[in-house]
């Protein structure tokens, strides 16, 4: 694993938590991983989960996948060492530093799917089309794209007062609805984040749609949003196909 500048400088590197154990409290959390999971084509054999962290979406395709090869990208050293870690076991699961707007390590047509949970929204707004011309390439033809992340209802600049406003307004409704069915933990994970998500520093929600238009310019095909209870929190599933040859 080699560790350059633009791996290491994600804020995820200092999250002392016990992530696994928290997320896994958020019934949300696990509704959209579950969505995610599902969409899955039952013949993939190679499979690359974009933003992979510890490696907990990555425990639910090879769960889902026995047989299937799963490379974890993360931007995250720490993340990824975790996840070395827990798949040591497993010769059929890697894990290596990386961002999704440069996939250049992999050849085009590498991967039947490439999947991503709760990751990217960390992206930069004019990263976006990099992202999803670079999915694209790496994904064979008839292959799948499957993102299971958090959304808002409004774009704008940074500080635009609607905007802010909303992305106010949805998450502290997501913290308090973390602390009455989640855990403390997952609450002031949220709380902790909050400020990030107010500057746009690192944590940068997007509508659907936004996703949707860049997934379509880009070439792919079938683009779908697919909405996870409680629908209101606005955690959502997008997913494409890259036309076949």
């Amino acid at each position: 694993m080699t560790i350059t500048s633009e791996t290491s400088k994600t804020h995820w590197n200092d999250v002392a938590i016990d992530y696994d154990k928290v997320l896994n409290t958020d019934a949300s959390n696990v509704a959209l991983l579950a969505t995610a999971v599902e969409l899955l084509p039952p013949g993939a054999t190679d499979l690359l989960d974009v933003g992979s962290g510890t490696g907990r979406l990555t425990s639910l395709c090879r769960e889902a996948l026995p047989g299937a090869r799963i490379v974890g990208l993360d931007p995250a050293p720490t993340m990824v060492a975790a996840a070395l870690e827990k798949f040591a076991a497993d010769p059929d699961v890697t894990f290596t530093d990386g961002v999704v707007q440069d996939l250049s390590q992999f050849p085009d047509n590498s991967f039947d799917v490439v999947i991503s949970s709760f990751a990217l929204h960390h992206l930069e707004l004019d990263t976006y089309a990099a992202s999803a011309a670079e999915i694209f390439r790496v994904l064979r033809p008839g292959g799948r794209f499957i993102n299971a992340d958090q959304f808002c209802r409004v774009m704008g600049e940074p500080g635009d007062r609607e905007r802010a406003l909303d992305i106010l307004d949805l998450l502290t409704a997501k913290a308090r609805h973390y602390l009455l069915n989640a855990c403390f933990e997952r609450m002031l994970l949220q709380v902790d984040l909050l400020p990030r998500f107010m500057r746009e520093d690192g944590e940068i929600l997007t509508t659907p749609e936004f996703w949707r238009d860049h997934l379509v310019d880009a070439g792919f095909e079938q683009v779908t949003i697919v909405p996870t209870p409680p629908v209101e929190l606005y955690n959502r599933v997008i997913w494409a196909v890259k036309p076949a040859a």
